[in-house]
């Protein structure tokens, strides 16, 4: 079978985090068998990354809505096209109208309301409009990194039928605990609104006495407040080994998230053995809140933090529960979905 992964980042370009699981989409397909080749935009220059072929496409990310062309020259050879929201989606599907192909969907994000925060009042509901057209055009698939994702997907109108969960998995070789755990509570992620940085800032100011370390990259002017505390300690962004240690070190994970589909650092945080404060729902031990309820996460930071012997527990049964996440179990969902449609025959849906 030959697959094509159309989507406008890609390894090693870096934004936050949709392009590493796209990355690892092709690196898993590749190793049950499958033929992978990508499109995306970039430097040209970059012909593959660990022997995935790629063709990138010398233009901005945005105006990747505009490559119909590209992709339905590179789709002709293939089966199917595999595209992630938000701007890879209407070229994949022009394409595969054009070339005859199914197109598979998978939502890296879903903001909702949260567009409103990110994008302002003006510009936020147009977003929001945006992103709710895109995803209920007719893919042949679409899927979903996490149960509570997909609900907010069907809540938007798409056809249940048609969707499937495919959660992402994690390399508990490389996320793994330290020896010791520190006296810290770890926050890794954008500096932004969505992130939950607000509420960040609010929690960190009203306990004092806690340690907090923050992971993370971009600037934004709700997290200045955090290079005055006390309190923070702030890190610079690394993608690679010093992230694994934060993480290794942290005895608190808290991500207080305002609009989130999976969370991958939240597995990443699982399978480095701590415990969890966030408003997403994944199945950890920790506490859950709901987003932007500061009072309830000032309890739960400050309960947890005062219980070492809690938290130990917790981060255990996290690892456990991450290591069942496998990128292998990922990978054999997509690919039981891909032979259904190209074994179907079934076409693509218009535009």
């Amino acid at each position: 079978m030959k697959v094509l992964i159309c989507h406008e980042r890609y390894e090693p370009d870096f934004g936050g985090g949709g392009e590493i699981i796209v990355h690892q989409t092709a690196l898993e397909l590749v190793r049950l068998g499958t033929e992978v080749t990508v499109i995306t935009a970039g430097d040209a220059a970059i012909e593959q990354v660990d022997g995935i072929p790629t063709r990138r496409l010398p233009i901005g990310r945005y105006r990747f809505n505009l490559a119909a062309a590209a992709v339905t020259e590179m789709a002709r050879s293939v089966d199917l096209i595999q595209t992630f929201n938000y701007h890879a989606c209407l070229p994949a599907l022009a394409a595969g109208r054009r070339a005859g192909k199914p197109v598979v969907c998978g939502v890296l994000a879903l903001f909702g309301n949260a567009w409103e925060g990110m994008r302002g009042p003006l510009a936020g509901p147009l977003f929001r409009y945006w992103e709710r057209q895109l995803l209920r055009r007719e893919y042949a698939r679409v899927f979903f990194l996490s149960e509570h994702s997909r609900r907010a997907g069907i809540a938007l109108g798409i056809d249940p039928a048609r969707t499937f969960v495919a959660s992402p998995g994690v390399d508990c070789g490389a996320f793994r605990p330290a020896p010791e755990k520190e006296e810290a509570v770890l926050f890794a992620g954008k500096l932004d609104p969505r992130k939950g940085i607000d509420e960040l800032v609010a929690v960190a100011r009203a306990l004092p006495h806690v340690r907090f370390r923050v992971m993370a990259w971009g600037s934004h002017a709700s997290a200045r407040p955090l290079y005055a505390m006390s309190n923070v300690e702030m890190i610079p962004f690394d993608r690679k080994d010093a992230l694994r240690q934060a993480f290794a070190r942290a005895r608190i994970f808290f991500f207080p998230s305002r609009a989130e589909t999976y969370g991958l650092v939240l597995l990443e945080a699982m399978a480095s053995g701590c415990a969890i404060v966030s408003t997403v729902e994944l199945g950890y031990q920790g506490v859950t809140t709901r987003p932007g309820d500061v009072d309830a996460m000032v309890r739960a930071v400050g309960e947890l933090w005062e219980d070492r012997e809690r938290t130990a527990a917790m981060g255990c049964r996290n690892v456990a529960v991450a290591a069942e996440q496998t990128w292998d179990r990922y990978a054999r969902i997509l690919h039981s979905a891909y032979v259904e449609l190209v074994g179907s025959g079934r076409a693509p849906a218009a535009l």
